[in-house]
């Protein structure tokens, strides 16, 4: 098995280049001068719940991780911690996930928003690699609009049905999906040592309308917690994947952040 690649990772990365730097790891002076220079940051929003048998709970975050390091990389911004819980709700009968309730995510965000307003901080990429999490950033982002200065874009894997055209299964429903060949194969690129393909499995659950139209959980539709086909998944298919995605997020945050102060945006494409 491949041994974990440093390069995803934020642990231990101080001053990273002229356009990007680690806020966990710097000190305050260095935030100021970075963002003296440039007033941007990027936030990673991930999840802790299940990915199946195959994949470690903190799928999501690890993934959102390596994409903003990556954007910020090939872009700017001030990298922020991960938040490594989201909105799970429909997966709170599986024993370890976890989930803030909508409102207290939607705190947490206008928190960290306020926070970052007042150190001068005027855009904000929030990128997200969890389904559920997009609403409750959306209306953070617009009871924040009119009391701060900071205009905030949020991501979700823009332009999804273009990255995956060469995909070897279908999506389960739409534009659902959880653990199966696009999380895998991302994780297999990103954490290879974290995955075990023993036990990764092929389920497309029965779709049920009373997922959509009542309080049903998405736990009481699978038995694995798989939505799809993580059987075919590859590493290189992960390591062209997340490429396109990065490559599309650093386009619409440069495209953002060019747009004149007045004016904001929100992004929220999945296929």
């Amino acid at each position: 098995m491949v041994d974990h690649d440093p390069k995803f990772d934020l642990v231990e990365v101080k001053q990273l280049s002229n356009n990007y730097i680690d806020a966990a790891t710097a000190t305050w002076q260095e935030c100021h001068d970075f963002l003296q220079r440039h007033p941007f940051a990027i936030l990673p929003l991930g999840a802790t719940e299940q990915h199946g048998l195959h994949l470690p709970q903190n799928t999501d975050s690890l993934i959102a991780e390596a994409i903003a390091l990556q954007v910020g990389k090939k872009s700017v911004g001030m990298i922020l911690p991960t938040i490594p819980i989201g909105y799970s709700w429909v997966w709170r009968d599986y024993p370890g996930s976890l989930t803030f309730s909508f409102d207290t995510l939607r705190s947490v965000i206008k928190d960290i928003v306020v926070s970052l307003d007042r150190n001068r901080c005027r855009a904000l990429l929030i990128l997200t690699t969890h389904g559920a999490n997009p609403q409750p950033i959306k209306y953070a982002s617009r009871e924040l609009v009119d009391h701060t200065s900071i205009r905030v874009l949020r991501a979700f894997y823009p332009n999804l049905s273009q990255i995956i055209t060469d995909a070897d299964s279908t999506t389960w429903q739409a534009s659902n999906f959880h653990a199966e060949e696009f999380e895998t194969s991302l994780m297999l690129y990103l954490h290879p040592n974290l995955v075990d393909m023993t036990k990764a499995v092929s389920e497309y659950p029965p779709y049920s309308l009373d997922y959509e139209m009542s309080t049903l959980p998405m736990g009481a539709l699978s038995e694995s917690g798989v939505f799809g086909d993580a059987t075919v998944a590859t590493v290189e298919k992960g390591e062209k994947w997340f490429n396109r995605c990065v490559a599309n997020i650093v386009q619409v945050w440069s495209e953002f952040l060019d747009l004149p102060n007045d004016e904001s945006s929100d992004l929220y494409e999945i296929n």
